[in-house]
C-alpha cells in the first residue's frame, strides 16, 4: 500500500454527548422494527440512544493510528454496554451522519458497522440472505471508493484512495489490517473478541490465544487447579 496514500477528512465536532431514547422514540422504533432481540427492556433507552454534537463540526484528517484503533475497539467492543464503544469512536473520529439522522447518530446505526467489520475479520460475509467465506468471491468485495490523483509537496501526482464516507473509511482501514496479517481471535479464556498481530498491533502474534495478559495467567491458574 506504499504507493499510494488514503485521502480522508471528515467533519467532527467539539464535543459529543449521548442522548437516551425517549418513550416516543422507543414506541416509534418498536412500531417500526419490534423489540430489539436480546436486549432487556431496562436497556432499550441505551440503546436506540442518538449521538449528538455541541457546537458546529470542522474538517479534520483522521490519523491512520485513530482509524486503526476505532476498527479495533469496535470489533473487540471490551467495553461495554456498546454506547460506551460507539461515542468514544465518534468523539475520536467525528459521526456517521455530520448532518443529523435526524438529530444525531443512532447507536444502532454504529452497532450495525461494528458487525460489519467483525464479520470481514472473520471472513465472513452475507449476500442476499446467504452466507459465503472468504475467499469465495461473493465475500471479496468490501466497498467503493474514489480514485484520485493529488500533488504531493513538489506538485508531483500521487494516487490516493478517498473513501466516500466514514463507514467507507473504517472498511478501508479494516481491509489494509486484514492485508497485512492483522487476524481475529476469541480469547480461551473470556470468550469475548480480540485483534492480533499485523502491523499495528504487534505486542500480539498473529496466532495469540488469549486477550490480555491477565487472561492467559487466569486461563493457566484454572487449568492447574483442575488438574489436581
Amino acid at each position: 500500500m506504499s504507493e499510494f496514500e488514503i485521502d480522508f477528512e471528515w467533519p467532527r465536532a467539539a464535543k459529543y454527548e449521548l442522548r437516551p431514547a425517549n418513550a416516543e422514540q422507543i414506541n416509534q422504533w418498536l412500531r417500526a422494527n419490534g423489540p430489539p432481540r436480546g436486549v432487556p427492556e431496562a436497556e432499550w433507552p441505551l440503546h436506540l440512544a442518538e449521538i449528538v454534537p455541541a457546537g458546529e463540526p470542522k474538517d479534520h484528517r483522521p490519523k491512520a493510528e485513530a482509524m486503526e484503533l476505532a476498527v479495533k475497539a469496535l470489533v473487540e467492543c471490551k467495553e461495554t454496554p456498546f454506547h460506551i464503544v460507539a461515542l468514544k469512536v465518534v468523539r475520536a473520529l467525528g459521526p456517521m451522519f455530520p448532518l443529523g439522522f435526524p438529530h444525531g447518530d443512532p447507536v444502532s446505526v454504529w452497532r450495525a458497522v461494528a458487525e460489519r467489520l467483525q464479520m470481514m475479520f472473520e471472513g465472513r460475509d452475507i449476500v442476499l440472505g446467504k452466507e459465503y467465506k472468504w475467499p469465495e468471491p461473493q465475500a471479496q468485495w468490501k466497498g467503493d471508493l474514489g480514485i484520485y490523483l493529488v500533488p504531493d509537496k513538489d506538485r508531483r501526482p500521487v494516487l490516493a484512495l478517498r473513501p466516500t464516507d466514514l463507514q467507507s473509511a473504517l472498511i478501508l482501514y479494516a481491509a489494509r489490517m486484514i492485508a497485512t496479517g492483522t487476524t481475529f481471535h476469541i480469547c480461551e479464556h473470556c470468550k469475548t473478541p480480540f485483534l492480533s498481530g499485523g502491523t499495528r498491533f504487534r505486542n500480539k502474534r498473529g496466532d495469540a490465544r488469549f486477550c490480555s495478559s491477565e487472561c492467559r495467567w487466569k486461563w493457566h491458574n484454572e487449568s492447574r487447579r483442575k488438574a489436581r
